[in-house]
Formats: structure tokens, C-alpha cells, sequence
């Protein structure tokens, strides 16, 4: 009996380690869970570092910038907020248009992030802040901020991450109210995105914190004009 109880504690533990693993990789644009679909998706996120790198060496970060943010945000409302997702699962079936989803979307997490990125990089030193300040505000935002978005995700699930629910237009969960649900009214997009500002700030980029205050604003619009409509639908809540 104690054989196996230490056993089943050791289990427990390497789940809780490999659920931490694949939340946090997951966040980052690759679904790690996804078996031999990381056959396309970790050469296509190969592909946008190198491009990345490109933009960096040859000055490009306007471009990328406007870019990166029609990919996500007009792009994905388009897919999720049209019959554009319904044509999918109608051509491919649920499984196969989601798992195409998935990789599109990681796609996207990966080049709003380079966007951002690249844009602070270019501007930076246009304002004077106290590095010390910089540094204290950095450490309490980013644990707070990012806590609450990696402590939602770990709740809800990746699927809900990736939205699987709207995509297949349909629940594939149930309506959260604990942990920084109970905190925050939107705890993903609110504070959760909070510690984005935060390479504006050590950089002392002022036309960084006004994009990224931009790309804040544009996943609101997004959860206004397409999720809003289906969560008060499917699970009847504001």
C-alpha cells in the first residue's frame, strides 16, 4: 500500500508538471497534446521566427507590425465571427477544420507577439522612467498579470484558450466562476494582458505602450462583437 501511494503521488506530480508544460507552451502558439499535427505546426512556428528574424535585420517592423495585427485580430474575427469556421467543419468535419484551426491560431498568438516586439524595438528610449521603478512595477504586474491569465487558462482548459467552443459553435465546457473568474470579470483579456505593456516599459518605448494599449483595445472589440454574442447564448451569462 505504501509502494503504491508513493507511486500514485509521483504520477500526480509529473501530471501537474506536464499540464504546467503544456498550458504554458500552449499560450506561446504550439499545442504540444496534438500529436502529428506538430508536424506542420512546430515548422510553420519555425517559419515565423525566421521571419522574425528577417523583419529585425532589414528594418521591416511597420510592415510586420500591421501585419501581425490584421492576422490576429481581424483575421480571427473573421474566422470566428462569419461562416467562414461553419464552412470549415462542413469541408473538412469538426476534428479535422479544428485541428487546421488550432495551428492557424497558434500561428497567429506567435506573430502578435513578434508584432509587438518588433515595434517597441524600434522605438525605444523615447521617454525617461526610473529604472528601479521599471523594474519593481515589472515584477508585481508580471506575477499578477500573468498569473491570472496562466491561473484562468489552467482552469478553463486550452481548448477554450484556442476557443474550440466557437469555432464549433457549440459548448465544450462549462461557465467558470472560481479562481480569477471571482477576482476579475475578464481575467484573460483584462488584467491578463496587463504584463504585455511591460516590454514597453523596460525599453522605455512610449510608442510601444501606445500599440500595445491598441492591441489591448482590439481584443476587447473582439470579445464585444464576437464572443460576447456566444457566450450569452450558449451559456447564459454577461
Amino acid at each position: 500500500m505504501v509502494n503504491g501511494s508513493v507511486k500514485d503521488d509521483n504520477f500526480g506530480f509529473f501530471n501537474f508538471v506536464w499540464k504546467f508544460i503544456l498550458i504554458l507552451v500552449g499560450m506561446m502558439g504550439i499545442r504540444l497534446d496534438r500529436g502529428r499535427v506538430l508536424f506542420v505546426w512546430i515548422p510553420l512556428v519555425g517559419l515565423s521566427y525566421w521571419l522574425n528574424h528577417l523583419v529585425f535585420i532589414n528594418g521591416w517592423w511597420l510592415p510586420y507590425a500591421v501585419f501581425s495585427w490584421f492576422f490576429y485580430y481581424v483575421g480571427n474575427s473573421l474566422i470566428l465571427g462569419t461562416s467562414i469556421h461553419l464552412k470549415m467543419i462542413k469541408r473538412f468535419g469538426e476534428k479535422k477544420a479544428y485541428s487546421i484551426y488550432e495551428v492557424i491560431l497558434g500561428l497567429m498568438f506567435v506573430n502578435i507577439g513578434f508584432g509587438v516586439v518588433q515595434f517597441i524595438a524600434a522605438h525605444q528610449n523615447s521617454m525617461q522612467i526610473n529604472e528601479l521603478l521599471v523594474l519593481i512595477v515589472s515584477v508585481v504586474v508580471f506575477i499578477v498579470s500573468f498569473g491570472s491569465k496562466f491561473w484562468a487558462t489552467w482552469l478553463v482548459g486550452l481548448d477554450i484558450y484556442y476557443y474550440k467552443d466557437l469555432f464549433l459553435n457549440k459548448k465544450v465546457g462549462v461557465f467558470i466562476n472560481s479562481g480569477p473568474y471571482k477576482i476579475f470579470k475578464n481575467p484573460m483579456y483584462g488584467i491578463g494582458n496587463v504584463y504585455g505593456y511591460l516590454g514597453a516599459l523596460s525599453l522605455q518605448s512610449l510608442e510601444g505602450l501606445i500599440f500595445m494599449g491598441f492591441c489591448h483595445i482590439s481584443i476587447f472589440v473582439f470579445n464585444y462583437v464576437v464572443e460576447k454574442p456566444f457566450v450569452r447564448r450558449m451559456y447564459g451569462s454577461n
